[in-house]
């Protein structure tokens, strides 16, 4: 039988979920477990950079292999990589240090989201700060939590605590607290996991597996605060929403947010959603209808596209107003988006220069009108009563 991989984790305790096996021929993990736990008569296989390397030397040894690994090894750790091996794994998960995180602070995490920063675009991160109230990030030492803190806050990110928990189960263990801006401006030892939460209300709504929970979008008109019927009407919306794609872990711009009814509905969604206009009045009815219906996102107030040159890269970006620069703000979301565009334009003469601008990027365009006659009452009956169309053109990156 071919001798099995011992996957233990190491809780932020830093204490073993279980012994090392005493017939293990080597020992792999990082430094420091190694450095805690090895005990320095079997050899040991460092988990350092090339990862496909450190699997091929556990590959290599006949028998039994511990491998010490941080918390949970199967939750964003290593027992993914581990498994591509052809041996049997057995697995004893320790407390995460998310959860030793929250356990520093006294406070429940159920409802918490929890991203990984740690080797990864820091992107997600980012959205989902913003979009959260109760967040964790594992972070790395490229992706810290000044970087990333700075990022939320160049968002437009509101008030937020921040508490960054360090070293986890060191004597050199270290538990702060602050808000984004400090920390943008001081570093954290390393490793470290960053909460952030809301100021308002630190235990956020329950998000558990039995809830039932309505993602609603296409909204009335008279749900939002606008002015002067300057508002994405619902149908319009929709279609808006299906060409972005948002969800949980992409982040999106609105340039040109207006009243904020994309972005708003973008962040119901689970969107980290960055709205951005050129009219501060706008920018604040924007946060006004976030705060009305119970969503986070930024709002930076700015001429576009100079508004937009701080602004992390969006996986996604709608383009509701733009006049005279809207050839150069297409051509800053072509650079620096991920994957979608989509532009609304109330004449046909723009559309020709739109699509061509997009293709002349790189990018597959399409378009489509939207036509809406609502139904109004009529005597004993009802008429339709058309509202303006729009031509919505979309851009594919390939």
């Amino acid at each position: 039988m071919t001798a099995p991989v011992i996957v233990i984790g190491v809780g932020p305790d830093g204490l073993l979920a279980r012994p090392i096996p005493q017939d293990a021929q080597a020992i792999a993990g990082g430094k420091r477990h190694l450095a805690a736990h090895a005990p320095g008569t079997v050899p040991t296989i460092p988990i350092a950079g090339d990862l496909n390397a450190v699997l091929e030397r556990i590959a290599a040894v006949p028998g039994p292999v511990a491998v010490l690994a941080s918390g949970d090894p199967g939750w964003f750790g290593i027992l993914r990589r581990l498994a591509e091996l052809d041996r049997p794994l057995e697995v004893h998960p320790a407390a995460s240090s998310v959860a030793g995180a929250f356990a520093r602070i006294g406070m429940t995490w159920e409802d918490a989201r929890v991203v990984s920063a740690h080797g990864r675009n820091r992107r997600p991160a980012v959205a989902t700060g913003l979009a959260g109230g109760k967040v964790a990030i594992l972070t790395d030492t490229e992706n810290t939590p000044a970087s990333i803190a700075q990022e939320l806050l160049d968002s437009g990110c509101g008030p937020r605590n921040v508490v960054v928990a360090a070293r986890l189960g060191h004597e050199d263990e270290t538990i702060v607290h602050c808000d984004l801006t400090e920390a943008a401006g001081r570093g954290f030892a390393d490793p470290n996991v960053m909460l952030i939460l809301d100021q308002a209300d630190t235990a956020g709504p329950t998000l558990l597996a039995h809830s039932r929970t309505t993602a609603l979008w296409g909204r009335p008109v008279e749900d939002f605060e606008h002015r002067d019927g300057q508002i994405t009407k619902p149908a319009v919306r929709a279609a808006v929403l299906a060409g972005l794609g948002p969800g949980p872990g992409r982040l999106l711009w609105d340039v040109g947010c207006g009243s904020g009814s994309v972005a708003v509905e973008a962040a119901a969604l689970g969107a980290g959603v960055i709205a951005i206009d050129d009219d501060a009045a706008q920018v604040e009815r924007t946060r006004a209808n976030a705060a009305a219906h119970d969503v986070r996102l930024g709002a930076v107030q700015g001429r576009a596209p100079a508004a937009l040159e701080t602004l992390p890269d969006p996986d996604a970006v709608f383009i509701g107003g733009g006049g005279a620069d809207l050839e150069a703000i297409i051509d800053v979301a072509t650079t620096r988006c991920r994957d979608r565009i989509v532009i609304a334009l109330a004449t046909i003469e723009r559309v020709g220069p739109v699509m061509n601008r997009l293709e002349a990027a790189g990018w597959t365009a399409s378009g489509q009108l939207i036509e809406v006659a609502e139904l109004v009452p009529l005597g004993d009956g009802h008429r339709l009563a058309p509202r303006n169309p729009v031509l919505l053109v979309q851009g594919v990156h390939p």
